[in-house]
């Protein structure tokens, strides 16, 4: 295809709106606004990571206390079956 001059013409017009990057303290915006935005990125995740971990460690607790509960009950059946056969076999 031919070169069609008046997209060229149209992206040098474009080209001549864009900042200039060589400009030290336009340089220096850019990177601090970048900054600003990774270090709420790298704290949300942050937060994100500890309230996982809080319910992870929640979980295990709640898990453990429904055992412990579950083998307690276990215990006293066995107590109250041991018992009861004791009872049994004095009264024969």
């Amino acid at each position: 295809m031919p070169v069609n001059h008046q997209i060229v013409y149209n992206l040098q017009d474009a080209l001549n709106l864009l900042p200039d990057l060589n400009d030290s303290v336009l340089t220096q915006s850019f990177s601090s606004t970048t900054n600003d935005e990774l270090l709420v990125v790298y704290l949300s995740s942050l937060m994100r990571a500890v309230i996982a971990l809080h319910a992870l460690v929640d979980n295990k607790a709640s898990i453990g206390r429904a055992e412990l509960e579950e083998s307690e009950e276990k215990t006293e059946k066995k107590e109250g079956e041991k018992e009861k056969d004791a009872k049994e076999a004095k009264a024969e």
